[in-house]
């Protein structure tokens, strides 16, 4: 699996994608409402990259069991569905591979077979 969603990360065309900083693990614990403000916390894997990587990231990570649906999230909607469905591929096999949570590695084992 690793090497087909490889094959088509290297054949996804990227034209007029501006890339952004991305955190790169976001997830809820990493976000924190404080009086008048908003923090994202721990930037140890920031990276740049294409924007729609990290709603798929979250989407994983609060378990949402469709990509679309992190395009709600962060109000991205578009015809972006192929972009964010290969995100989302990409993060849950992470987390079967290297979650150190085995609740976390169990439910993305699950949602790739």
């Amino acid at each position: 699996m690793a090497a087909a969603l490889r094959n088509e990360l290297d054949a996804l065309a990227l034209d007029g994608v501006e890339p952004r900083l991305l955190h790169h693990d976001l997830q809820a614990g990493h976000l924190v409402r404080a009086p008048r403000r908003r923090l994202l916390l721990d930037w140890e894997l920031a990276a740049f990259g294409d924007p729609l990587s990290d709603p798929a990231r979250l989407a994983v990570r609060l378990r949402l069991t469709d990509p679309s649906d992190a395009a709600a999230l962060v109000r991205q909607p578009g015809p972006d569905a192929g972009r964010r469905t290969l995100y989302w591929h990409i993060h849950l096999l992470a987390d079967a591979v290297f979650a150190t949570d085995p609740a976390v590695r169990a439910f993305a084992r699950a949602r790739l077979t």
